[in-house]
């Protein structure tokens, strides 16, 4: 090696650091994403089967899911979970909570993914 390679290792070790972590920070993402993806379903699930039970409404529904996504202590409380609308309804006997919204990407330049969930519970009633 001469006088003149010197110094060309550090730039290819700083370049694939670089492409290392922005890989890394993606990866970090898709697990994020996972895990408010799953935050979502649980609450949604939860939110039907709530709204379901004797004396309850799609009101109850919607202000149980509300609570436990971005409650005090929600499952999304923190700017992940800004996006996240959630809707609930009785139809014909059976009530659906749905949950959109998208998440943001931590690197720019990438189009958000969008997310659209339901949960269906069939509506208690008297006997």
């Amino acid at each position: 090696m001469s006088d003149a390679d010197d110094g060309f290792t550090s730039v290819q070790w700083v370049m694939l650091i670089s492409f290392t972590m922005v890989l890394l920070l993606m990866a970090a993402n898709i697990i994020a994403w996972q895990y408010g993806r799953g935050a979502i379903r649980a609450a949604v699930d939860e939110s039907a089967r709530y709204g379901a039970a004797l004396g309850r409404d799609a009101v109850d529904c919607q202000a149980h899911g509300f609570d436990m996504l971005r409650g005090s202590n929600g499952l999304l409380a923190g700017p992940m979970g800004d996006s996240v609308v959630l809707s609930c309804a009785d139809v014909g006997g059976v009530m659906t909570a749905t949950a959109t919204g998208a998440f943001e990407w931590w690197v720019g330049g990438i189009a958000p993914i969008d997310f659209n969930i339901v949960g269906h519970a069939v509506v208690e009633v008297a006997p």
